[in-house]
């Protein structure tokens, strides 16, 4: 049963990746995790000191990875969508094609392709994933974008209705309700899993500019479940969660080096079971 969602998010080279690696390192000697890097600039291979690609790898007897390609994800979900609209309606083919086409380039084509791909992962047996996300504006775009497709589906299912009580008048068949319906499903469901079930470490360096973007990204998404962690910490006293400086953390024993004990434990402490 999963048991948490773990986003780490904030400025670039504060140190996300390393953490994230070796947050799913820790967490997967007792559970099995999912370690997935969300960042089109994937760095998790470089970090594990192990190859890792666009398909699900076991890196230790209870920890598998994966670098989501954003293209080949993009491409997908436009691929998908464009099938399931063939079905409906097919009278429209040249015109979908079209409509496809610009949906691989429309602005947060990444994120609603993310969202979708994301219910598949939840309904996997992991107990934990783990998301490494790219710096704090795609996060924050990921949640918005999470929100307004809710409000957005529910835009379109209202307009099929009523194109439901013309079809139905005309008598004539109409499956375009059935397919928001059943997109509006996928959407609720990653929602419900993310308000539940994530916790998100907005991770900063002691530099005022990564702090001033970690408290950014705690403002942006005060309705989740956000810590902030100063990674790199040379601070004797901090409000924040604090990670020490340590020289070489890179490859899995150097990860596991790593005094991440009060991520586990806001993690573990906060399991949703």
């Amino acid at each position: 049963m999963l048991l948490r969602v773990v986003l780490f998010g904030g400025k670039g080279g504060v140190g996300k990746s390393t953490l994230a690696c070796a947050t799913a390192l820790k967490l997967s000697e007792h559970h099995k995790t999912l370690l997935l890097s969300i960042d089109p600039a994937h760095s998790l291979s470089g970090i594990l000191q192990t190859k890792i690609g666009s398909e699900i790898s076991k890196i230790t007897h209870n920890l598998y990875a994966q670098e989501l390609s954003a293209e080949e994800l993009v491409e997908k979900y436009s691929n998908k969508v464009l099938s399931a609209l063939k079905e409906v309606i097919p009278t429209l083919r040249s015109g979908l094609e079209e409509y496809t086409k610009q949906l691989r380039y429309s602005p947060t084509a990444l994120e609603t392709a993310l969202l979708d791909r994301l219910v598949d992962y939840f309904e996997e047996p992991f107990d934990f994933i783990i998301l490494d996300s790219a710096p704090t504006g795609q996060m924050v775009r990921f949640f918005y974008t999470m929100n307004s497709l809710e409000n957005w589906f529910s835009f379109l299912e209202k307009i099929a209705e009523e194109k439901q009580k013309l079809e139905s008048f005309m008598g004539r068949k109409d499956s375009l309700i059935e397919l928001l319906r059943s997109r509006k499903e996928r959407v609720k469901k990653v929602i419900k899993v993310l308000r539940e079930k994530a916790i998100i470490f907005a991770v900063t360096n002691e530099d005022p500019l990564s702090i001033e973007e970690g408290d950014s990204l705690q403002k942006h998404l005060r309705d989740f479940k956000v810590y902030k962690v100063i990674n790199r910490c040379r601070l004797e006293e901090t409000p924040s969660l604090k990670i020490p400086y340590l020289e070489n953390p890179f490859g899995i024993e150097n990860l596991r080096k790593l005094r991440i004990d009060d991520l586990v434990k806001v993690i573990v402490s906060t399991e949703s079971v």
